[in-house]
């Protein structure tokens, strides 16, 4: 009724093979970064919008609408730009756009 069990004794995890250098860790960082913004811009757009509809006509909750979807239009352009920058000077110094695992987080690739 009793069975033996044996523990594996050694690890067999592969490392992660992507991240090589300095620049491939700056790489990543960026593109996580890049996407947080992009992300929390999205967000912000749609809590604005929500907000502008739900005020009824309040000039008090109509100018705090309005400024949160101007904070985030804000926010999506300086983004575009960055995105923009980033994609530029890496094509042109013949960098590598890929995060972990080969996938990237590039909206121009």
């Amino acid at each position: 009724m009793l069975q033996q069990v044996f523990a594996q004794t050694e690890l067999t995890a592969s490392p992660v093979t992507a991240v090589d250098n300095l620049g491939d860790i700056f790489g990543l960082i960026i593109n996580i970064i890049l996407g947080i913004g992009w992300a929390l811009t999205f967000v912000m757009l749609a809590l604005g919008l929500v907000q502008y509809v739900m005020s009824k006509g309040e000039t008090k909750a109509t100018d705090a609408a309005r400024n949160w979807l101007t904070a985030a239009a804000i926010g999506g352009v300086g983004l575009f730009f960055l995105t923009a920058l980033r994609s530029i000077l890496t094509g042109l110094i013949g960098a590598n756009n890929t995060s972990i695992g080969n996938s990237s987080i590039d909206p121009f690739n």
